[in-house]
């Protein structure tokens, strides 16, 4: 029947296009194992790439065509990268598209069989079958190269997906989980974020190089047990994700050595772009008294930065965070007594005006201490104290 009855059986098909990718994709779903796990965002790339090859087989068949033209074989040979570095065996991708063809050659035939004669259906089938073999070769060259980069450079794909962690780009758990499988580890979650950088540093910027190194001995004498440690360097500064259960570790660390860095309390992975920031800043912004003798901020002085220097932080976060165990009920009258403390200037002045013993005063002013880890009689930590006191309820 030639082009024309082609044209108008491809025309039909295209009008219900939605619907000839979805049971495309429900077959696949169906036949494919490891696509019975993928998530929403995946699940609309396929139907978005199972709509692309329908539309260009049905437009190559309408044309007389046998073969994809080389974009179409670069456009699946980027897909085939693409599968790589989201972790799909390529056997499964490869499988995807054969039940996925096909299928669709079955739809084909029961939309149009009745209409289309023997070198109609020998055209579609012909190209079908050597579409398929393109598809599969572009598919796995693609997987291949992305595969063997990877595993020739793990180590800077895992700095890579911190990156990618601390900008934003990787924000959703189902590309965090795709990527960490790819990389063969599994990156702790909810982890601790640690910023840190020399405390002397030489008058020139440090090498990327260098910098990396001072991490790993930084990781080394840190001795991490906990899951897979990820390691980055961000403006001449280490930028490190750790377990939990190697904060305190961590901590002991850069506290001996010439080193001062702001360590945040455990954040799910999901967060860790702001959570970079506040830390990043923090480090810019902080007066080198802030430090103490330890050479470390935390999430209370890093929040009271960030409220100081216009960051993304809310005055109600910066209360809770300072403050945090003397907001509860049971608590307000150390809240009460620090605020008397603070508005009176002295220890004694303060027991007056609270009509308390200056002993008793003294014992829940240590009671602040232990519970906020902040020592109102210390300069910086007084700041950071009074700053969240100040803040309206």
């Amino acid at each position: 029947m030639g082009y024309e009855q082609r044209a108008l059986v491809s025309a039909e098909l295209a009008r219900d296009r939605a619907g000839l990718v979805e049971r495309i994709v429900s077959e696949v779903h169906a036949e494919v194992p490891a696509y019975r796990a993928l998530h929403g965002s995946q699940l609309a790339e396929v139907r978005a790439i199972t709509g692309w090859l329908v539309s260009r087989s049905l437009e190559l068949w309408v044309a007389g065509a046998t073969r994809l033209p080389p974009g179409d074989v670069d456009r699946l040979r980027s897909i085939g990268r693409s599968r790589a570095a989201d972790g799909r065996s390529i056997g499964a991708v490869v499988r995807a598209h054969r039940v996925g063809s096909a299928t669709a050659v079955r739809l084909v035939s029961e939309a149009a069989a009745d209409r289309l004669d023997a070198a109609d259906v020998f055209a579609l089938s012909e190209l079908w079958l050597t579409s398929i073999d393109q598809i599969s070769e572009s598919l796995s060259a693609g997987h291949d190269e992305t595969a063997h980069r990877l595993d020739a450079d793990l180590e800077r794909a895992r700095r890579a997906f911190l990156d990618d962690l601390l900008i934003g780009r990787q924000a959703s758990r189902g590309a965090i989980r795709d990527r960490s499988r790819t990389l063969g580890i599994t990156p702790p979650d909810p982890a601790v974020l640690v910023v840190a950088e020399a405390c002397a540093p030489s008058s020139d910027e440090p090498s990327q190089a260098v910098t990396v190194s001072a991490g790993m001995e930084l990781l080394g004498l840190a001795g991490p047990v906990g899951a897979d440690p990820l390691l980055t360097t961000r403006s001449g500064r280490v930028v490190v994700l750790l377990s939990p259960e190697d904060d305190a570790r961590m901590a002991a660390v850069l506290g001996r050595g010439p080193w001062r860095g702001c360590v945040l309390e455990p954040r799910a992975l999901t967060d860790m772009s702001a959570a970079y920031r506040l830390a990043d800043d923090a480090l810019e912004t902080a007066p080198p008294h802030a430090f103490g003798a330890r050479g470390l901020l935390g999430d209370a002085d890093a929040c009271v930065l960030a409220l100081l220097n216009g960051g993304p932080v809310t005055p109600a976060a910066v209360r809770r965070t300072v403050l945090g165990p003397l907001l509860s009920e049971g608590n307000a009258h150390l809240l009460e007594t620090l605020r008397a403390y603070f508005r009176e200037g002295a220890a004694t002045t303060a027991a007056g005006a609270l009509h308390v013993h200056a002993q008793t005063l003294r014992y829940r002013l240590r009671r602040v201490r232990e519970l906020t880890g902040y020592d109102p009689h210390r300069p910086w930590p007084r700041f950071v104290l009074e700053t969240a006191c100040a803040i309206a309820p």
